[in-house]
């Protein structure tokens, strides 16, 4: 019994902290899943995710950051955190408060852990367990930033189709366009795609950025008919890898730097848009993506 009682703290703490925060009034009446993905490695994807919550955070809403980029663990190593539990402990019986972790900057994040989003490997009994879990992140949390990695497996596609939104990062580079459309091209093919946002991130002045969105936004409406928005532009910034190798979010690290300003921007951006849809929550989002679980689901997939 003595070992379980600092993951009692903990989960107790965190409550507790929830409790002092009023919950502020947003866009819409229920907790929203922001799903973050770029269409290749290295550019500044998760970096942006920690950032863009602390952010939020700043501007008095409640998220967490969720790692889901299997085998990378970015997310901790930003903030200079080294978490004990994921969400493998959570569907292996742990109570979800106790596997959220609080960097030191505030934010809390839950690690996504080896392998827990491999749908397949699930019981019905640990799908279900985790439903129950989420509704607790549900009350205690606004908004739900998931750091879903880089190009499209099977997997992810399910991840991003259950988001209610999606940021898609890119750099100007001509790779990166062409990757950031590869994804939005893939996921329109074999799923849903969800009311899509590309952020352009370390670009030279906002021209290169806002020419870089528009490619994107373009070629996704003229070839796959989608409408993507843009939310804004993140400039090249020293700053930036300073922050990284300090193993702290530049929002605070450097507060009034060029990368640090053009996020806050994103943010007032962000929080002035109206959204195309209501959102379905955090326990929604865990259903879509574990649909073949569901009641009434489970004999459409045999038949297909």
């Amino acid at each position: 019994m003595t070992g379980l009682q600092p993951i009692r703290d903990q989960a107790e703490s965190l409550r507790q902290r929830m409790r002092k925060l009023d919950r502020p009034e947003t866009r819409d009446h229920g907790p929203r899943v922001i799903a973050v993905a770029s269409g290749k490695g290295g550019v500044g994807k998760s970096n942006f995710c920690v950032n863009f919550a602390l952010g939020l955070m700043q501007a008095g809403l409640r998220p967490i950051v969720v790692d889901a980029d299997l085998g990378f663990a970015n997310v901790e190593v930003l903030l200079g955190a080294r978490p004990k539990y994921s969400l493998y402990d959570v569907v292996e019986g742990m109570d979800i408060l106790s596997a959220v972790q609080v960097s030191s900057s505030g934010l809390p994040f839950l690690s996504g852990g080896n392998g827990v989003f491999d749908i397949h490997s699930l019981s019905e009994e640990q799908v279900a367990r985790l439903l129950q879990e989420m509704r607790k992140l549900q009350d205690a949390f606004d908004v739900l930033l998931l750091d879903a990695g880089s190009g499209l497996g099977a997997n992810l596609g399910r991840l991003l189709s259950a988001a209610d939104e999606l940021i898609l990062v890119t750099t100007p580079e001509p790779t990166a366009i062409t990757d950031a459309y590869a994804l939005l091209k893939s996921l329109s093919a074999h799923g849903h795609v969800p009311h899509t946002r590309i952020v352009v991130n370390r670009a030279t002045q906002f021209t290169e950025g806002r020419q870089a969105a528009e490619k994107v936004r373009l070629v996704a409406e003229r070839f796959l008919s989608l409408r993507i928005d843009v939310l804004g532009f993140i400039l090249e910034d020293p700053h930036v890898p300073q922050a990284v190798r300090k193993q702290e979010a530049f929002l605070r690290s450097f507060p009034t730097s060029p990368a640090a300003r053009c996020v806050r921007q994103l943010v007032h951006n962000y929080l002035r848009l109206d959204t195309a849809e209501p959102p379905q929550g955090f326990v929604g989002f865990i259903e879509r993506v574990f649909r073949r679980f569901m009641p009434g689901q489970r004999d459409e997939t045999q038949r297909r």
